[in-house]
């Protein structure tokens, strides 16, 4: 079973600026300040956010039709973290890194603990 897929290459970047968000780098650049990635994202409607979170759930190869909702869910080792919910009820943790980078984890198989993702049956 797959429990943490990683987006690489600035997929979360060209995500959102698929979504019109206004960039000041020029279009070859791909931002690597992880808060600014935050606060691009943080400065979306909601729609548009689950837009930019089910285009990397769905490029990880993970299992979700439609995004109903997200919102924040603090920080690991200093990245942001979003968690995303799906039609269905399905959730998954997504840790925003260096440039646009994302780490997504599937919440019925393992959840943040400390510095490591653990299996979520594991007793803490």
């Amino acid at each position: 079973m797959r429990v943490l897929a990683t987006i690489a290459g600035g997929a979360l970047a060209l995500a959102l600026a698929g979504c019109g968000s206004p960039s000041s780098a020029p279009a070859n650049q791909i931002e690597a300040d992880p808060l600014s990635t935050e606060n691009q994202i943080a400065g979306l409607a909601e729609g548009q956010r689950n837009g930019v979170f089910i285009r990397a759930i769905r490029d990880a190869g993970l299992d979700c039709q439609h995004v109903e909702s997200s919102a924040p869910a603090g920080s690991h080792e200093g990245f942001p973290v979003w968690r995303a919910t799906c039609e269905g009820g399905r959730s998954y943790t997504l840790v925003i890194g260096n440039a646009g980078t994302v780490q997504i984890l599937d919440d019925a198989e393992a959840r943040l603990v400390g510095n490591a993702a653990v299996p979520a049956n594991a007793q803490e």
